[in-house]
């Protein structure tokens, strides 16, 4: 059971919760994968090779499917958690600690819906 699901949340909005986080890794998988100018540049500036982000984007496609699969939930879930501590890591890394916001909401709503 979810460690959010304990703190008696209604099974619609639990479903929502669930949708968005794995809407999210989706987004997050196509913007990699189309590479527009403003996201080559941040992994330039990160020093990652430019093929990274096709790395990224195949890693949070897999934490979308394995999330949109009920039996497969708690795998995307882990995956996705720890995609987004990369994330962070690589913010953190380069001195950009607002943008790590919104990575560190996701990567709290993944840890507690692993049920």
């Amino acid at each position: 059971m979810p460690l959010i699901s304990r703190v008696h949340i209604s099974d619609p909005l639990l479903s929502w919760v669930i949708y968005a986080v794995a809407g999210i890794f989706l987004i997050g998988a196509i913007v990699n994968f189309v590479g527009p100018a403003s996201i080559r540049q941040e992994y330039a500036q990160w020093g990652y090779h430019p093929s990274f982000r096709f790395v990224t984007a195949a890693l949070e496609g897999a934490a979308f499917v394995l999330i949109m699969n009920s039996s497969t939930r708690s795998i995307g879930l882990v995956l996705g958690a720890l995609i987004m501590l990369g994330a962070i890591g690589t913010l953190f890394r380069a001195h950009q600690f607002a943008q790590s916001i919104p990575a560190a909401v996701v990567l709290v709503l993944s840890v507690l819906l692993i049920g």
